[in-house]
């Protein structure tokens, strides 16, 4: 019953590294992240670079991130967690359940943990007031 939205830099048509195209329907800076249940962050280093240099995907990825929501992260776009200085740990130190991190050979398995995750409740766990220091701009 989910229904996938792509959320780019601006709206419109964007080309896969395969070719597809894929149509933007709504822009980082116009739908903040917290209006969404969960993120999926795509690979290949160019996609991760582009991203990290608009400052309104970093803040996207935080709200996502601050609002404990589910994150599935492939392959480059590991590092636009660095970016956003998302912990890759929960503030007790334990893996994040809901931070699923995957490469294209481990995808379908990432997939299944992403969707299991979905019908978790959120990672309250992650809520810390006020933020550690280095975790928000």
């Amino acid at each position: 019953g989910a229904v996938p939205r792509l959320v780019g830099a601006r709206l419109g048509d964007y080309v896969a590294a395969t070719g597809e195209k894929f149509a933007a329907d709504a822009t980082m800076e116009n739908s903040p992240g917290m209006l969404f249940d969960a993120l999926v962050l795509p690979d290949g280093e160019a996609a991760a670079e582009a991203l990290a240099a608009d400052a309104h995907t970093l803040e996207f990825l935080r709200l996502q991130y601050w609002h404990c929501k589910p994150i599935l992260a492939f392959g480059a776009s590991e590092a636009l967690l660095a970016d956003g200085q998302i912990p890759m740990t929960m503030v007790n130190g334990e893996a994040d359940p809901a931070l699923v991190l995957a490469d294209a050979a481990g995808a379908d398995g990432a997939i299944a943990d992403f969707i299991a995750t979905l019908g978790q409740p959120r990672q309250f766990g992650r809520e810390n007031d006020p933020p550690r220091k280095g975790t928000v701009p």
